[in-house]
């Protein structure tokens, strides 16, 4: 059979920048071994198979592969994925308008908001509700792994856990330079049971930025992922709830920057809506290009 893929750079609008994905847009009747081949082949951080939802309340189905393993949830592949069904007028959004989808996947069911107009698409994402817990007894080993010093971490901000483990580092100039050993960190985190490494500065590139951050989860074969929409969202809540976001209302847009040490610089929204000081619900977003398409044979 031939599937058709689309391979999407998100979290930007130029091509050959931000976090790029696959996106499998005919992915019904392909078995779990046939879209892990598929993902490997493909060889992106994430490859998104969009199938038929099975749960009544849902408009569509997504799963997403890494080269090595699937994942419950990914955040640009998804950004991409949307950005694809928009593009091929797909899901009902034949023009212009803003669209709302209920996707189902394995994280549960997610909303999720698409805008497209003349000026492009651009895709909203809600998160589950992360839970943070203190993890600062992780700091010597994370010493060792990223290659840094003691007075490279950020004090004031405490290492938590929320799935993935989130480091303060703080100065700019340490995240650029970080050489992890990655032996050593996918030791560590797959004997803790943690999914994925983010660490983070306040200090950014562009002024209008909150954060600058870096990802990676060797366990689940990423290495270093360009652009972290499913990591960006949690620490956009993380900041605020410490105190350190400026921004005030029920409504709070961020920007997490990513990727720029690797030349994969991207830009990801993060929407919070807040209650008495209190984050109530995360949204991630952003826009995409699509950089290449066609159809693949699988057997």
């Amino acid at each position: 059979m031939n599937i058709r893929l689309k391979h999407i750079d998100a979290f930007t609008d130029t091509p050959l920048a931000g976090n790029p994905a696959g996106v499998v847009l005919n992915a019904d009747g392909l078995t779990d071994q046939q879209m892990q081949r598929i993902a490997f082949e493909v060889r992106a951080s994430e490859t998104a198979f969009i199938l038929p939802p099975e749960t009544p309340d849902a408009h569509v189905r997504v799963r997403w592969f890494t080269p090595s393993v699937e994942v419950p949830l990914c955040g640009h592949a998804t950004i991409a994925s949307f950005h694809a069904l928009a593009e091929e007028k797909m899901l009902g959004m034949s023009g212009p308008g803003n669209y709302a989808f209920r996707l189902e996947s394995k994280s549960g069911v997610l909303g999720v908001q698409v805008e497209k107009n003349a000026d492009g698409i651009s895709v909203i994402l809600e998160l589950p509700l992360p839970e943070f817990s203190r993890a600062g007894h992780h700091k010597l080993d994370v010493m060792r792994i990223l290659n840094i010093q003691i007075e490279d971490f950020d004090n004031h901000i405490p290492i938590v856990e929320a799935g993935n483990l989130y480091v303060p580092i703080r100065r700019l100039h340490t995240i650029f330079a970080m050489k992890p050993n990655f032996l050593a960190m996918t030791q560590f985190l797959a004997n803790r049971g943690i999914e994925g490494l983010c660490v983070f500065t306040t200090e950014t590139v562009d002024r209008t930025s909150s954060f600058h951050s870096r990802f990676f989860a060797p366990t689940v074969g990423i290495v270093e992922d360009p652009v972290t929409g499913s990591a960006n969202g949690p620490l956009g809540a993380y900041l605020f709830e410490r105190g350190l976001i400026q921004e005030v209302g029920p409504v709070i847009m961020l920007t997490g920057e990513q990727g720029d040490p690797i030349g994969r610089k991207g830009r990801v929204t993060v929407r919070l809506n807040v209650d008495n000081d209190r984050v109530t619900a995360v949204a991630i977003g952003g826009r995409a290009v699509t950089v290449l398409e066609g159809e693949m044979r699988v057997t």
